[in-house]
This record gives structure tokens, C-alpha cells and sequence, in this order.
């Protein structure tokens, strides 16, 4: 991974809402919907699509489309690769 790479994690990551994102998928052992992660926000849904794209950016956030629904999951190898600890997320 290349330090551009990793600046890009890292920044994504220093909003306190992306952060919220990635510690409730953290939490979780399989796919999480966007809809269910954005149903617990006071956030606008352009908003929390807005967070979503920046995480899937960086590379954090896998994404799959079954029908018209879309899932995601976090990318936990990537995290690990610049040296964030999952576990401590959670906590």
C-alpha cells in the first residue's frame, strides 16, 4: 500500500460520522445494508450517501447490489494494512 493510499484511509476516517460507520460495521460479522446503517442517522440520506461514497473510496467499505438493495462490509485487511486495530473500534 502506498502512502497516498494510506493518507486517503486516514482522512476518510477522521470525520466523526464515517468513524460511527465503520464502528457499527465493525461490530457486525456479515453484511450490513446502507439502509439499515442510515436508518440509526439524524443525517439526510444525500448525507450519509455522501459518507458512504468517501469510505467505498478509500477502499474501506466493500459494496454488492442484490436487486435494488445494496450491502457493504468493511475491508478488514486494508484496516489492519495501516495498522488499525478492529477489535479497539468496538470498544
Amino acid at each position: 500500500m502506498t502512502d497516498n493510499q494510506k493518507i486517503k484511509v486516514l482522512k476518510a476516517l477522521s470525520d466523526p460520522v464515517r468513524l460511527d460507520i465503520v464502528r457499527k460495521l465493525a461490530r457486525e460479522t456479515c453484511d450490513q445494508s446502507f439502509e439499515c446503517l442510515s436508518g440509526d442517522s439524524a443525517l439526510s440520506q444525500p448525507s450519509m450517501s455522501h459518507h458512504f461514497s468517501k469510505l467505498a473510496e478509500a477502499g474501506i467499505l466493500l459494496e454488492r447490489k442484490d436487486g435494488r438493495s445494496k450491502f457493504c462490509q468493511l475491508d478488514r485487511d486494508l484496516l489492519k494494512s495501516v495498522g488499525i486495530d478492529i477489535d479497539a473500534l468496538t470498544t
